[in-house]
Protein backbone atom coordinates (compact mmCIF):
# COMPACT_ATOMS: atom_id res chain seq x y z
CA UNK A 1 0.00 0.00 0.00
CA UNK A 2 3.16 2.39 0.90
CA UNK A 3 4.74 1.52 -2.19
CA UNK A 4 1.61 2.37 -4.27
CA UNK A 5 0.80 5.62 -2.46
CA UNK A 6 4.60 6.55 -3.43
CA UNK A 7 3.62 6.09 -7.03
CA UNK A 8 0.66 8.25 -6.92
CA UNK A 9 2.06 10.77 -5.70
CA UNK A 10 4.65 10.63 -8.09
CA UNK A 11 2.58 10.59 -10.62
CA UNK A 12 0.09 13.24 -9.50
CA UNK A 13 3.40 15.37 -9.04
CA UNK A 14 4.08 15.05 -12.77
CA UNK A 15 0.76 16.17 -13.69
CA UNK A 16 0.99 19.22 -11.79
CA UNK A 17 4.43 20.12 -12.76
CA UNK A 18 3.82 19.53 -16.54
CA UNK A 19 0.25 21.46 -16.62
CA UNK A 20 2.98 24.59 -14.39
CA UNK A 21 5.32 24.17 -17.83
CA UNK A 22 2.72 23.92 -20.30
CA UNK A 23 0.16 26.15 -19.51
CA UNK A 24 2.09 29.05 -18.34
CA UNK A 25 6.14 28.60 -18.09
CA UNK A 26 6.48 27.91 -21.92
CA UNK A 27 3.76 30.38 -23.50
CA UNK A 28 5.34 33.02 -21.05
CA UNK A 29 8.79 32.30 -21.98
CA UNK A 30 9.53 32.60 -18.58
CA UNK A 31 13.43 32.00 -17.63
CA UNK A 32 14.23 28.44 -17.10
CA UNK A 33 16.06 27.29 -14.69
CA UNK A 34 17.34 23.69 -13.99
CA UNK A 35 19.91 21.14 -15.79
CA UNK A 36 18.05 22.65 -18.78
CA UNK A 37 18.89 26.31 -18.47
CA UNK A 38 22.22 25.24 -17.52
CA UNK A 39 22.50 23.52 -20.44
CA UNK A 40 21.43 26.25 -22.57
CA UNK A 41 24.31 28.87 -20.56
CA UNK A 42 26.97 25.62 -22.23
CA UNK A 43 25.55 25.06 -25.28
CA UNK A 44 26.21 29.31 -25.73
CA UNK A 45 29.88 28.63 -25.36
CA UNK A 46 30.24 24.78 -26.20
CA UNK A 47 29.71 23.77 -29.85
CA UNK A 48 27.39 20.74 -29.06
CA UNK A 49 24.53 20.25 -29.39
CA UNK A 50 22.08 21.61 -26.66
CA UNK A 51 20.03 17.71 -26.35
CA UNK A 52 23.80 16.29 -26.69
CA UNK A 53 24.69 18.85 -23.48
CA UNK A 54 21.11 18.08 -21.66
CA UNK A 55 21.97 14.65 -21.65
CA UNK A 56 25.49 14.72 -20.82
CA UNK A 57 24.60 16.69 -17.84
CA UNK A 58 21.27 14.25 -16.90
CA UNK A 59 23.70 11.18 -17.01
CA UNK A 60 26.49 12.23 -14.29
CA UNK A 61 23.19 13.56 -12.38
CA UNK A 62 21.38 10.05 -12.55
CA UNK A 63 25.01 8.55 -11.73
CA UNK A 64 25.55 10.37 -8.28
CA UNK A 65 21.85 9.61 -7.51
CA UNK A 66 22.71 5.91 -8.11
CA UNK A 67 25.65 5.72 -5.88
CA UNK A 68 24.57 8.64 -3.09
CA UNK A 69 20.80 7.75 -2.50
CA UNK A 70 20.07 4.16 -4.05
CA UNK A 71 18.39 2.51 -6.91
CA UNK A 72 14.74 2.61 -6.17
CA UNK A 73 15.02 6.02 -6.32
CA UNK A 74 16.81 6.47 -9.59
CA UNK A 75 14.60 3.94 -10.95
CA UNK A 76 11.59 6.21 -10.00
CA UNK A 77 13.40 9.19 -11.40
CA UNK A 78 13.70 7.70 -14.48
CA UNK A 79 10.42 6.89 -14.76
CA UNK A 80 9.53 10.51 -14.36
CA UNK A 81 11.94 11.00 -16.75
CA UNK A 82 10.65 8.82 -19.70
CA UNK A 83 6.64 10.21 -18.58
CA UNK A 84 7.10 13.70 -17.99
CA UNK A 85 7.12 14.54 -21.87
CA UNK A 86 4.28 13.00 -22.46
CA UNK A 87 2.26 14.83 -19.41
CA UNK A 88 3.53 18.06 -20.82
CA UNK A 89 3.07 16.94 -24.79
CA UNK A 90 -0.78 16.47 -23.28
CA UNK A 91 -1.29 20.10 -21.94
CA UNK A 92 0.63 21.58 -24.66
CA UNK A 93 -2.30 20.64 -26.77
CA UNK A 94 -4.87 23.11 -24.45
CA UNK A 95 -4.77 26.64 -23.87
CA UNK A 96 -7.08 26.95 -20.61
CA UNK A 97 -5.22 29.46 -19.30
CA UNK A 98 -4.74 32.16 -22.09
CA UNK A 99 -6.43 35.09 -20.29
CA UNK A 100 -4.48 34.53 -17.62
CA UNK A 101 -1.23 34.91 -19.66
CA UNK A 102 -2.08 38.69 -19.93
CA UNK A 103 -0.63 39.22 -16.45
CA UNK A 104 2.73 38.22 -16.01
CA UNK A 105 2.87 38.33 -12.48
CA UNK A 106 -0.09 36.12 -11.49
CA UNK A 107 0.93 33.71 -13.92
CA UNK A 108 4.18 32.99 -12.14
CA UNK A 109 2.67 33.24 -8.74
CA UNK A 110 0.31 30.30 -9.76
CA UNK A 111 3.54 28.63 -11.57
CA UNK A 112 5.02 28.57 -8.63
CA UNK A 113 2.39 27.03 -6.92
CA UNK A 114 2.08 24.30 -9.04
CA UNK A 115 5.89 23.35 -9.23
CA UNK A 116 6.22 23.52 -5.33
CA UNK A 117 3.20 21.16 -5.12
CA UNK A 118 4.22 18.87 -7.85
CA UNK A 119 7.91 18.61 -7.04
CA UNK A 120 7.14 18.34 -3.19
CA UNK A 121 4.42 15.15 -4.42
CA UNK A 122 7.72 13.24 -6.57
CA UNK A 123 10.28 14.09 -3.79
CA UNK A 124 7.58 12.50 -1.26
CA UNK A 125 7.14 9.55 -3.41
CA UNK A 126 11.04 9.09 -2.96
CA UNK A 127 11.34 10.27 -6.68
CA UNK A 128 12.28 12.71 -8.94
CA UNK A 129 12.26 14.33 -11.84
CA UNK A 130 16.08 14.21 -12.61
CA UNK A 131 17.19 17.70 -12.17
CA UNK A 132 18.87 19.75 -9.34
CA UNK A 133 16.24 18.20 -6.96
CA UNK A 134 18.34 14.96 -6.93
CA UNK A 135 21.26 17.12 -5.89
CA UNK A 136 18.64 19.01 -2.56
CA UNK A 137 18.14 14.75 -2.44
CA UNK A 138 21.50 14.02 -2.21
CA UNK A 139 22.53 16.83 0.58
CA UNK A 140 19.96 16.56 2.37
CA UNK A 141 20.56 12.84 3.29
CA UNK A 142 24.26 13.53 4.14
CA UNK A 143 23.49 16.97 5.70
CA UNK A 144 20.22 17.60 6.39
CA UNK A 145 20.04 20.69 4.52
CA UNK A 146 16.16 21.24 3.32
CA UNK A 147 15.79 19.19 -0.08
CA UNK A 148 14.71 22.63 -1.74
CA UNK A 149 17.30 25.05 -0.66
CA UNK A 150 20.32 23.92 -3.64
CA UNK A 151 17.84 23.69 -5.88
CA UNK A 152 16.31 27.46 -4.90
CA UNK A 153 20.39 28.22 -5.21
CA UNK A 154 21.03 26.59 -8.17
CA UNK A 155 18.01 27.76 -10.06
CA UNK A 156 18.28 31.34 -9.17
CA UNK A 157 21.65 31.43 -10.36
CA UNK A 158 21.30 29.35 -14.15
CA UNK A 159 18.42 32.34 -14.31
CA UNK A 160 20.83 35.51 -13.48
CA UNK A 161 23.38 33.63 -15.62
CA UNK A 162 21.15 33.91 -18.44
CA UNK A 163 21.09 37.48 -18.75
CA UNK A 164 17.45 37.53 -20.56
CA UNK A 165 15.58 40.82 -20.33
CA UNK A 166 14.95 41.99 -16.64
CA UNK A 167 11.04 41.11 -16.35
CA UNK A 168 11.33 37.67 -17.82
CA UNK A 169 13.97 37.10 -15.17
CA UNK A 170 11.96 38.59 -12.21
CA UNK A 171 9.07 36.47 -13.10
CA UNK A 172 11.40 33.58 -13.25
CA UNK A 173 12.77 34.26 -9.88
CA UNK A 174 9.44 34.39 -8.58
CA UNK A 175 8.54 30.98 -9.97
CA UNK A 176 11.61 29.73 -8.04
CA UNK A 177 11.42 31.53 -4.96
CA UNK A 178 7.55 29.94 -4.94
CA UNK A 179 8.63 26.51 -5.75
CA UNK A 180 11.27 26.73 -3.29
CA UNK A 181 9.40 27.38 -0.46
CA UNK A 182 6.03 25.35 -1.43
CA UNK A 183 8.28 21.87 -1.40
CA UNK A 184 9.46 22.87 1.65
CA UNK A 185 5.50 23.13 2.53
CA UNK A 186 4.79 19.66 0.99
CA UNK A 187 7.40 17.64 2.51
CA UNK A 188 6.89 19.14 5.55
CA UNK A 189 2.95 18.33 5.62
CA UNK A 190 1.57 15.57 8.44
CA UNK A 191 5.62 15.22 9.25
CA UNK A 192 5.65 18.55 11.17
CA UNK A 193 7.36 18.09 14.94
CA UNK A 194 7.63 21.06 17.77
CA UNK A 195 9.55 21.13 20.77
CA UNK A 196 7.32 21.61 24.15
CA UNK A 197 9.09 22.93 27.56
CA UNK A 198 7.32 22.96 30.33
CA UNK A 199 8.21 24.41 33.50
CA UNK A 200 5.59 23.52 36.94
CA UNK A 201 6.15 22.19 40.32
CA UNK A 202 3.83 19.40 39.18
CA UNK A 203 6.48 18.05 37.09
CA UNK A 204 6.10 14.43 38.04
CA UNK A 205 2.35 14.27 37.25
CA UNK A 206 2.84 15.79 33.89
CA UNK A 207 5.38 13.66 33.18
CA UNK A 208 3.28 10.51 33.75
CA UNK A 209 0.36 11.97 31.74
CA UNK A 210 2.91 12.80 28.93
CA UNK A 211 4.27 8.74 29.24
CA UNK A 212 0.92 7.47 29.34
CA UNK A 213 -1.86 9.23 27.52
CA UNK A 214 0.27 10.10 24.91
CA UNK A 215 3.55 7.77 24.53
CA UNK A 216 5.52 10.86 24.78
CA UNK A 217 9.79 10.79 24.67
CA UNK A 218 10.91 13.53 27.42
CA UNK A 219 13.91 14.59 29.25
CA UNK A 220 13.68 16.16 32.46
CA UNK A 221 16.05 19.08 32.99
CA UNK A 222 16.94 20.93 36.39
CA UNK A 223 16.31 23.93 36.78
CA UNK A 224 15.40 27.29 39.34
CA UNK A 225 12.57 29.97 39.09
CA UNK A 226 14.63 33.40 38.82
CA UNK A 227 12.00 35.28 41.28
CA UNK A 228 11.01 32.82 43.97
CA UNK A 229 14.87 30.80 43.96
CA UNK A 230 12.78 27.56 43.92
CA UNK A 231 14.02 24.59 43.10
CA UNK A 232 11.93 22.78 39.93
CA UNK A 233 11.78 20.08 37.20
CA UNK A 234 11.55 21.31 33.12
CA UNK A 235 10.40 18.66 31.28
CA UNK A 236 11.36 18.75 27.01
CA UNK A 237 9.32 16.54 24.63
CA UNK A 238 8.90 16.29 20.87
CA UNK A 239 5.93 16.10 19.39
CA UNK A 240 3.50 15.95 16.33
CA UNK A 241 2.14 19.54 15.65
CA UNK A 242 -1.49 17.91 15.91
CA UNK A 243 -1.09 16.75 19.26
CA UNK A 244 -0.44 20.23 20.64
CA UNK A 245 -3.93 21.50 21.62
CA UNK A 246 -4.22 18.36 23.17
CA UNK A 247 -1.29 18.30 25.57
CA UNK A 248 -1.83 21.92 26.29
CA UNK A 249 -4.90 20.74 27.72
CA UNK A 250 -3.91 18.10 29.82
CA UNK A 251 -0.94 20.19 31.11
CA UNK A 252 -2.83 23.22 32.67
CA UNK A 253 -5.67 20.48 33.81
CA UNK A 254 -2.74 19.08 35.97
CA UNK A 255 -1.17 23.29 36.79
CA UNK A 256 -3.11 25.77 36.02
CA UNK A 257 -0.31 27.86 36.48
CA UNK A 258 2.75 25.73 34.01
CA UNK A 259 4.65 28.11 31.93
CA UNK A 260 4.96 26.48 28.63
CA UNK A 261 7.26 27.21 25.29
CA UNK A 262 6.52 25.88 22.14
CA UNK A 263 9.02 26.15 19.19
CA UNK A 264 8.59 24.21 15.80
CA UNK A 265 11.26 21.69 14.83
CA UNK A 266 12.78 21.51 11.53
CA UNK A 267 14.25 17.98 12.22
CA UNK A 268 14.10 15.37 14.37
CA UNK A 269 16.66 12.84 14.35
CA UNK A 270 17.31 9.93 16.79
CA UNK A 271 15.41 7.05 19.22
CA UNK A 272 11.80 6.79 18.58
CA UNK A 273 12.03 8.94 15.57
CA UNK A 274 14.89 7.73 13.17
CA UNK A 275 15.80 4.98 15.51
CA UNK A 276 12.98 2.49 16.66
CA UNK A 277 13.10 2.73 20.41
CA UNK A 278 13.81 -0.91 20.75
CA UNK A 279 17.43 -0.13 19.32
CA UNK A 280 19.58 0.64 21.66
CA UNK A 281 22.36 2.21 19.58
CA UNK A 282 25.10 1.98 22.40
Amino acid sequence: MKKTLSYLEIISGLVLTAAAFGFIIVPQSFSAGGVTGLSILVHRIVPLSLSLILLFFNIIIFILGWIFVGKEFIFKTLMSSFLFPFILDFFSHFNYLQELQKDPLLSAILAGLLLGCGSGLVLRGNGSSGGFDVIGVILHKYFHTPVSLPMYILDSTVILLQGNDIMHLLYGLIVIFLCSYIINKVLSFGKAHSKIMIFSHQSDKIKKMLLTEYDAGLTLLKGESGYYEEDMNIIVTITSYDKITQIKKAVYNIDPFAFVVIEDVHSVLGKGYTISREKDPS
